[in-house]
This record gives structure tokens, C-alpha cells and sequence, in this order.
């Protein structure tokens, strides 16, 4: 049962998390159970828990203490059988220091902690994500659209990506409800950069154009070989030689094409 605390009002979060009983409050016509109780015996997901407020961050504390709680208006005292897994954009430690989250319960919800680390320091994820969410909205819409090309996958894998994986996601929807296909393109996913071309007029070097487009290919193979040089080669049907060469000219460093 997954609950963001960030897209729920404040003032309604408590009885959302932890319910409420008929009368509670104005508009309570009738018992709700929340978050808590629906997970049973699952796994009750916090998200964007540095978005808690304080007060309530208080009560999560004394429930993951007591592992109980009471729906808001409520006297009797509801089990919590769920397992608690929390998830933050934020820096916790950062926020326990501006005060904006209880240090007692950071240490309370610290007990295991796994890293995610941002999009652009995953790239090996970025060609995988891109092609399962053009899988999943295919399927989700009648689509013309054969794929994504080897160049768009190669600007993406450029691209910072400081929205994460939800950027990934809305600019592949966009790009497959606007593309005209066969093969989405670089200026599909990222129309900023056909706008940026379209500014700098018309007269942009056909040479430029092709050594863009050859690097993008470069880095795509290089980071898809794991920085395998023959293997690259092989795939872009030049000799070792030519890879190299080609690499000095677009100034690719092996290492940091595969991330």
C-alpha cells in the first residue's frame, strides 16, 4: 500500500495514513479506514516522507515504537502488522539539521537504508527504461510507431536527466502521442534541441550534423560493449584503428561513456 506524503494535504494526511471514525471531523460521515490498516500484513510505502509534518511525524514515531496506532476521532487502538519502508528525494540528514524532520525518527526508520542513486548515474538504465515504457505504452495505444532510434537512445544517454526516471517517462509518452515515426528521434524526446536548432537558422554545416549523429552512435555502442573496443568496432563495422582515431577526434574517454 503505497501513500505519497507529498501530494496529500497536510491537514488531511493523519486520516489518510491512519483513518478516521464517523464523526471525526466535519465530513465524516462514515468510518475510513487508512493506509495503515488496508496494508494488512503487507508493506505499508511512505514516499516523500521528508514531506511528513512535524506533528504527524510525532505520531509515526510512537506508532513504529507501540506498533499501534488510533484512527483520528477514534478511542480504540488499531495492530499495525505492516512492514514500514520509506522513500525520499531529500537529504534526511540536511532536513534533521534545518529542523524540518524529527531526529528521533530518522534513527527509528534508519534501520536498513538502500541508496538509489540519480538517472544519470545509472546510465546502463536509461536504454532498458526507455524501450519497457515504449513497450508499456504501445500496448496501452494503438502506436505506428516502430521504436526508438539508435540516435535518440544516444542523446538520451547525453541528456542530465535531472527529473529522473518521471522525466524519462513523460518526455517517451510525449514524443509517442506527437511523433510522427517510423522511429522516434532525438528531437521527438527532447524538442528543446530541434527548437535551439531551428534558432540558430538554417545554414547549421551538414558536417556538423553527421559528426554529432557519429558520436551519439560511438557512445551508444562503447556503453552498450561495457567500454569493450573490439566488440564496439565490430558492431560499427570499422577497424580497432579507426574506432580509436574517431574517439580522439570527438574527445570520448572510454570510462566515462560507460558511466
Amino acid at each position: 500500500m503505497a501513500v505519497n506524503c507529498a501530494a496529500i494535504p497536510s491537514d488531511l494526511l493523519e486520516s489518510e495514513v491512519f483513518g478516521h471514525e464517523r464523526g471525526a471531523f466535519s465530513g465524516a460521515h462514515q468510518r475510513h479506514l487508512g493506509y495503515a490498516e488496508r496494508a494488512r500484513s503487507g508493506i505499508l510505502f511512505l514516499d516523500e516522507i521528508a514531506a511528513m509534518p512535524l506533528a504527524l511525524q510525532s505520531k509515526m514515531l510512537r506508532v513504529l515504537e507501540e506498533r499501534s496506532f488510533h484512527r483520528v476521532g477514534g478511542e480504540a487502538s488499531v495492530p499495525l502488522r505492516a512492514r514500514i519502508v520509506c522513500a525520499t528525494s531529500e537529504d534526511l540528514v540536511e532536513q534533521v539539521r534545518r529542523g524540518a524532520f524529527r531526529e528521533d525518527l530518522l534513527y527509528r526508520i534508519n534501520a536498513v537504508t538502500v541508496v538509489l542513486p540519480p538517472l544519470r548515474e545509472r546510465p546502463e538504465d536509461i536504454s532498458w527504461l526507455l524501450n519497457r515504457y515504449f513497450s508499456l505504452f504501445a500496448a496501452q495505444e494503438e502506436t505506428e510507431l516502430r521504436g526508438i532510434s539508435s540516435i535518440a537512445e544516444g542523446a538520451a544517454l547525453s541528456h542530465p536527466w535531472r527529473g529522473n526516471v518521471r522525466e524519462l517517462r513523460n518526455r517517451l509518452e510525449r514524443a509517442m502521442t506527437l511523433g510522427t515515426g517510423p522511429w522516434l528521434m532525438p528531437g521527438d524526446l527532447f524538442p528543446e534541441l530541434r527548437n535551439a536548432a531551428v534558432e540558430a537558422g538554417p545554414n547549421l554545416p551538414l558536417a556538423a550534423v553527421r559528426d554529432a549523429a557519429e558520436k551519439q552512435q560511438i557512445l551508444r555502442v562503447i556503453h552498450e560493449t561495457r567500454g569493450h573496443l573490439a566488440e564496439a568496432a565490430k558492431r560499427l563495422d570499422v577497424s580497432r584503428t579507426t574506432l580509436w582515431e574517431k574517439m580522439r577526434r570527438y574527445g570520448i574517454e572510454p570510462d566515462r561513456a560507460i558511466g
